[in-house]
C-alpha cells in the first residue's frame, strides 16, 4: 500500500533513517522488520514524501493482499494498519524534521516570553504554552493529516494559535488552517513543517500571545 504525502517536504536524514533501520537497495531507503502481530514482517520503502509499505506472510513468504484493500477491516488488518502507521509516524518525527520544528517553536518560546511547555494530556506528546496567568496561547498536537486535509496520509504536527478574524479568514489551506479542535472563529491551526516561514510562524506566535488576556 503507498502512502501519499506521509512525510514532511525536508529531505530525510540518513543517519536518523540508519538508526531506525533503514538500508539502501536499489538507491531507495528500505527498511525490512518483523510486525508485533505475530507470522508477519514488513518492508518500508520510502519514495519522496510518501511511503510504499508492503506486509509478507512469514510461513508462506507471500504478500498479505489483504492489507492492500481499503476495504478489508478485520483485526489482523487492523492491527497491522495500526504498526505501520505507528511506524511512519516516528520515522516522520524522528528522520524528517518534525521534532526540529517543534524545538524551534519552544526555543522561540521559552527565548520570547519565558514559557515552558506542560503535557496537558495524560498519555498524550500534546503541548501546552501558557501565559504566566496559565492561559494556553499555544497548543501542539500530532493529528492525522486528513482532519485538514482528506487528501493527506499519516500524522502532522501543528500548532493551535489564537488569531485575528481576518487573519484566520486569510488561512492558505496550505500552512495555515481553520483551527483544529478549537474555536474556529478565534484559533487556527499551523502545521508545522517547512512549508512556514519562519517569520509567519513567529508573527502567528506573538499575536496569539497578545491576544490571550
Amino acid at each position: 500500500m503507498r502512502y501519499e504525502a506521509c512525510f514532511p517536504h525536508d529531505a530525510p536524514d540518513p543517519a536518523a533513517l540508519s538508526s531506525l533501520g533503514f538500508r539502501l537497495a536499489d538507491g531507495v531507503p528500505t527498511c525490512e522488520t518483523d510486525a508485533k502481530t505475530q507470522g508477519f514482517r514488513f518492508r518500508y520503502r520510502i519514495m519522496g514524501r510518501a511511503c510504499d509499505v508492503a506486509v509478507y506472510d512469514l510461513d508462506s513468504g507471500w504478500e498479505y493482499d489483504l492489507f492492500n484493500v481499503p476495504s478489508s477491516s478485520g483485526a489482523t488488518v487492523t492491527a497491522l494498519r495500526e504498526e505501520a502507521e505507528a511506524f511512519m509516524r516516528a520515522v516522520a518525527r524522528e528522520c524528517f524534521g518534525v521534532r526540529r520544528f517543534r524545538e524551534a517553536v519552544l526555543d522561540y518560546c521559552r527565548a520570547t516570553y519565558g514559557t515552558e511547555p506542560d503535557c496537558p494530556f495524560e498519555g498524550d506528546e500534546a503541548q501546552a504554552l501558557r501565559k504566566p496567568s496559565g492561559k494556553w496561547y499555544g497548543l501542539m498536537m500530532n493529528i492525522p493529516a486528513d482532519r485538514l486535509d482528506k487528501r493527506r496520509k499519516g500524522n502532522v504536527d501543528v500548532l493551535n494559535l489564537k488569531a485575528l478574524p481576518e487573519r484566520i479568514a486569510a488561512a492558505d489551506g496550505v500552512s495555515v488552517f481553520p483551527a483544529w479542535h478549537m474555536n474556529k472563529k478565534y484559533w487556527l491551526t499551523v502545521l508545522l513543517d517547512s512549508a512556514i516561514a519562519p517569520d509567519l510562524l513567529h508573527a502567528l506566535i506573538d499575536e496569539s500571545y497578545r491576544l490571550v488576556k
